[in-house]
């Protein structure tokens, strides 16, 4: 589970590696050309299906016990929702893939109405790469906390 976990956390990491280095190339060679309706039909469909599995991924966690009641009429203590370190490491993936998704469809629209601010592709990639990295880094640490057996 938590190997499964820490991998989910490094494909996040290398991903928006990736995005960084070719919006560093884009920023550095203009000369690139950008299809904005099919950006807008991808994005809009990436929105769409990030939120049904983030939704779907929240609802997994849900955080309460569907277990009975004790001998001493007291409920059964509350289980924290997404503690589980997989699931909570999908759940942030989904979440950082939605931002993302929602910086491509914004650039996608400013593209399509001022295709002259094509610009905008690489300056949302960097905005929303920063903060993907930084919604990670604490799942990153506790996994790295559990793996060295600091609880």
């Amino acid at each position: 589970e938590i190997l499964g976990a820490l991998m989910s956390m490094i494909i996040v990491w290398m991903v928006t590696g990736v995005l960084i280095y070719l919006a560093c190339m884009r920023l550095l060679h203009l000369d690139y050309e950008i299809d904005a309706t099919v950006m807008l039909i991808t994005s809009a469909c990436a929105v769409l299906t990030n939120i049904l599995l983030s939704l779907i991924l929240h609802q997994t966690g849900h955080g309460h016990s569907h277990r009975a009641q004790g001998r001493e009429g007291t409920s059964a203590p509350l289980e924290p929702a997404l503690s589980n370190a997989s699931l909570q490491a999908a759940f942030v993936h989904a979440i950082g893939d939605l931002f993302q998704s929602i910086s491509v469809l914004i650039s996608a629209l400013i593209i399509f109405f001022k295709p002259q601010y094509k610009i905008a592709d690489p300056i949302c990639t960097f905005v929303f790469s920063i903060f993907v990295l930084a919604t990670t880094i604490t799942i990153l640490r506790d996994i790295l906390t559990i793996l060295m057996e600091g609880r």
